[in-house]
């Protein structure tokens, strides 16, 4: 992740190159019992997990406090190649799955004035111009970089309380169709706008690892959208306040029956609706 000063603190995110494994839905449906939970099920790894992905930045070494939204969501999605129908129906499906999850009202809109996240979807070519147009970059250098080696890209900007108040999502369809990745492109980009914005090889299985597999949001990644969301953990907080909170929060009853049916409550929704 990237940090560009100004009055608002604006955050870019891009996944690396393209991993060429082939996606496999392989969750069970049936909720496991809490004796046979893997390691990512276990408190400590969901709390490792949560300071890894949600403080930290992928492009700096500096340890953030947590943003999040604390507002309504409105997107417009904005249509700069083919297949309309497609890209609306995707977008609709997972950004509905993450409202279901976070309890945010996650709303489209025809306004783009209106908009606080815009979702583009664009080609190759254009890319460098709206790293420009969309996303401020005046670096020549950042703007050559992201073109050429980013899959798809994301940023979201803050106030000073932390909290997110605008985002832009940029996919060049051909270049993500060519790496196989339209979809994981969807689910990634617009999942961390909403405050998770580090990827980490040290968390999966992950949306947000690289190097893992999964294209699709995992049963980790629907517990750290959970908890980002919890009422409890507050925009602007730092890691030594919000890592005892956590514990809590997964201490309780109602959070470990989370842990113990998360891979079957993720698949039930979003674009998995395409998949099963």
């Amino acid at each position: 992740m990237i940090e560009k000063p100004s009055n608002h603190q604006r955050h870019f995110l891009t996944p690396h190159l393209a991993r060429y494994l082939l996606f496999f839905a392989a969750c069970c449906f049936s909720a496991p019992s809490f004796s046979e939970q893997t390691h990512w099920q276990l408190p400590n790894y969901i709390v490792d997990s949560f300071v890894e992905i949600a403080l930290k930045n992928e492009y700096s070494k500096v340890v953030s406090p947590l943003r999040k939204w604390q507002q309504p969501i409105y997107y417009f999605i904005e249509h700069r190649t083919a297949d309309e129908e497609l890209h609306t129906k995707i977008t609709n499906l997972h950004l509905a799955h993450l409202s279901n999850i976070t309890g945010l009202k996650i709303i489209p809109t025809d306004n783009a004035d209106k908009a606080n996240l815009t979702i583009i979807f664009s080609t190759e070519k254009q890319l460098a111009q709206e790293l420009k147009s969309d996303f401020n970059l005046l670096d020549q250098r950042q703007i050559l970089k992201f073109s050429r080696q980013s899959v798809c890209l994301a940023n979201f900007a803050t106030k000073s309380d932390n909290s997110i108040h605008k985002a832009v999502v940029i996919i060049p369809v051909d270049r993500a169709r060519a790496h196989a990745k339209l979809l994981s492109c969807v689910v990634e980009e617009l999942t961390q706008v909403l405050g998770l914005p580090n990827d980490s090889d040290n968390v999966f299985p992950s949306i947000f690892n690289d190097k893992s597999h999964n294209d699709y949001l995992s049963g980790l990644d629907y517990l750290l959208l959970s908890l980002l969301y919890h009422p409890q953990i507050k925009a602007g907080m730092k890691q030594k306040k919000v890592k005892p909170i956590l514990r809590n929060i997964i201490q309780s009853p109602k959070f470990k029956q989370q842990i113990e049916q998360a891979n079957y409550l993720v698949n039930q929704q979003g674009i998995y609706l395409l998949l099963n």
